[in-house]
């Protein structure tokens, strides 16, 4: 309670006390004035002396007595009025207790200026102290746009004494800033001049909260209208209250479609009985968790009648004091990713359908060197089905040496990523040690995770019968050896018998055929020692053929004259099929050469040249005589010798060029190599 309502209480009782005193001494001077009159004069009527003592005692008791009650009446009404006055005050203290620690602000103004601010006012608008409010126009607290309808209010409670009813309204606070508060206010006298009482709540951070609440409502809203998964709240009850627009793109209904429809009929049967069952084992479980969330696969109707598969993560939806009000849904359509996992799966059958069905061992292991995947055949090797080998090592299957190979390989494989071919051995489960080729790989799958991927041959059997071929061919070897060189013995036995005819005939011509017949058959015979001599059976080296055999040829026909002979040969290994022809050739050009390019002279040069380019051989025989005869053609001469030369080109599907120069003849043969030579 105010001072100014305790000054009117205690004014009312001060006002009432005359009155009081008046009626009761009047009453009791009436009462004295009848009865006492009457007594003394029924008295003491005859004796007037002393009836005139008892009118001066009868006044001096009047007094007495009107002394004594005023006294007692005075006395009462101060201990009324000091009680009074005690409530008054402790009712007062309460008040300003309650007005001064008020959460709200609470103001008094006159109309114009602020004349009382408890100390959540001088708070709102900022201020030091409360004589910073004090004084201040009440106009001044309210921003330009405001103040007229603010005038308004404080007319309607100054002017017609009606109250300002609750609203909001924005003030300024002393430093410019601007508040938010909700005001009301009502008529109020101070000091018998009409005035408002004015309490103020501010309302800035209701109103703050209130605008984010309400952008992040106009966020998360537009957030769930454009979202490309499908988001759903349900009731308590399953009932769809919410659905984003894009259920048009994912299932073709609208809105107002969608969530008109049941859960029994936006899902497949199975679908729905799942959804069902499975917040049925949440619920039974116990008050559901704030923090609960469940991940299902689901099969959704179409508008078409089609169906689409989808990804629904679901979580409970509570209000702000945590009572469960539903759920909340987004689901993502997984069709492709569902057709892909069907197709991925198909594949992985089909490629175990092939690993099993390829006859040779085939295993991954991961990067600690373990099992991960075997078929059969590797089962079949080790005498273990699939489960005794998958998450073992090496060791625990085979001796520790052949698994420290094994491992050895491994790790070449994870270091460097390249594939790897090795022959190994292994030890059965009969005992019995294998030869293995292993030609391992890397593989990393998507995570990065590294395997070794392998496939075994087992060449147990063919290191056996490679073992019992290379024995044949040895044999083979050896004996061919021996017949080349039983060849190369009866030709060099018909050319010793030819040698010996020779000197039996006197006739010079006849002898030089019988010399040029020793050549071509010691030709023939020094392939043959060739063959004997070399490692290889099927073919022969022309370089070291021809630097063998010109010499020979050239050296028994001679005779006494002086022939420089030069040789410059390549490398080159045809097989005996051609090297016999071109052996023939070579000895009837050089035979040539002596007998008719150097004829008539004592001294000459011949060389020979071999060279293998482009898969051919070009052979040259070259000597400085007197060159060709004119109009010399090789098919025009009948000698045996150039009719051999002839032949044999024909034979080896060559080529036989001639000519002559100032320096002498040359012949130049070409003929195509065989695939081998080099």
């Amino acid at each position: 309670m105010s001072s100014q309502e305790s000054g009117q209480l205690r004014k009312s009782f001060v006002s009432r006390l005359p009155v009081k005193i008046t009626v009761w001494y009047a009453a009791f001077g009436l009462l004295w004035i009848i009865f006492s009159d009457r007594i003394a004069d029924v008295l003491f009527r005859r004796d007037p002396d002393l009836l005139l003592q008892v009118s001066s005692a009868k006044g001096i008791l009047f007094v007495a007595i009107t002394s004594l009650l005023l006294f007692v009446l005075l006395r009462r009404h101060v201990a009324v009025v000091d009680a009074k006055e005690q409530k008054l005050r402790q009712s007062e203290e309460r008040y300003r207790l309650v007005v001064e620690h008020a959460p709200d602000a609470i103001a008094i103004h006159d109309g114009v200026q602020f004349t009382y601010a408890n100390t959540e006012a001088v708070k709102l608008f900022g201020a030091d102290s409360l004589e910073s409010i004090i004084g201040h126009n009440v106009l001044d607290f309210v921003p330009e746009d405001s103040r007229a309808s603010v005038t308004e209010r404080i007319r309607q409670n100054i002017v017609h004494n009606l109250p300002a009813q609750l609203r909001e309204q924005r003030y300024l606070r002393l430093d410019g800033g601007i508040i938010e508060v909700e005001v009301a206010a009502v008529p109020f006298l101070f000091d018998g001049s009409p005035g408002a009482l004015v309490f103020l709540r501010d309302v800035g951070p209701r109103k703050a909260a209130e605008r984010k609440l309400r952008e992040s409502e106009t966020k998360y809203r537009l957030l769930a209208d454009n979202a490309h998964d499908l988001i759903s709240v349900f009731n308590a009850e399953l009932h769809l209250t919410y659905v984003s627009p894009s259920v048009r793109r994912l299932l073709g209904f609208s809105v107002e479609e969608a969530l008109s429809r049941s859960i029994d009929v936006s899902l497949t049967p199975e679908s729905a009985a799942r959804v069902r069952q499975d917040l049925h084992r949440i619920n039974e479980s116990g008050p559901i968790d704030r923090n609960f969330l469940h991940t299902t696969e689901l099969e959704m109707y179409c508008k078409d009648g089609s169906t689409v598969w989808v990804e629904s993560m679901t979580r409970g939806l509570f209000d702000t004091v945590g009572q469960f009000r539903g759920y909340i849904s987004v689901s993502r359509d997984i069709s492709e990713r569902r057709k892909a996992e069907q197709e991925l799966l198909l594949s992985r059958q089909f490629n175990l359908l092939i690993l099993e069905a390829i006859p040779d061992p085939v295993f991954v292991k991961d990067s600690s060197h373990r099992f991960v995947l075997v078929n059969d055949a590797l089962c079949a090797m080790l005498g273990l089905p699939a489960n005794a080998i998958i998450g073992k090592c090496d060791a625990d299957l085979v001796p520790r040496e052949e698994a420290a190979v094994f491992v050895e390989r491994d790790n070449i494989v994870l270091e460097t990523g390249q594939a790897d071919l090795f022959e190994e051995c292994l030890t059965d489960a009969q005992g019995r040690v294998r030869t293995l080729v292993t030609r391992k790989g890397l593989f990393i799958d998507p995570r990065g995770n590294r395997f070794i991927v392998g496939v075994i041959r087992d060449i147990s059997d063919d290191k056996v019968k490679e073992l019992q071929l290379r024995d044949s061919l040895l044999e083979k070897e050896v004996l061919l050896k021996e017949v080349h060189h039983r060849v190369k013995n009866n030709l060099q036995i018909i050319s010793s018998l030819l040698f010996l005819q020779k000197d039996a005939i006197a006739d010079p011509h006849i002898q030089d055929i019988f010399e040029e017949s020793r050549n071509r058959i010691a030709s023939m015979a020094l392939i043959h020692e060739e063959l004997y001599r070399s490692g290889d059976l099927a073919r022969v080296d022309l370089k070291e053929y021809l630097e063998r055999l010109a010499p020979k040829v050239v050296q028994s026909l001679r005779g006494y004259k002086s022939i420089g002979f030069s040789l410059h040969l390549a490398q080159c290994r045809v097989s005996v099929d051609k090297a016999i022809p071109f052996g023939l050739i070579v000895n009837e050009l050089l035979t040539n050469a002596v007998k008719h390019g150097l004829a008539g002279r004592d001294a000459g040069n011949i060389r020979v040249n071999m060279a293998f380019e482009d898969a051919m051989i070009q052979a040259v025989v070259e000597d400085d005589g007197s060159g060709l005869p004119e109009g010399f053609h090789p098919d025009a001469v009948k000698t045996l010798g150039m009719q051999l030369v002839v032949q044999l080109t024909r034979q080896l599907r060559g080529s036989l060029t001639f000519g002559s120069s100032p320096q002498g003849s040359f012949f130049r043969l070409s003929f195509p190599a065989d695939d081998k030579a080099g």
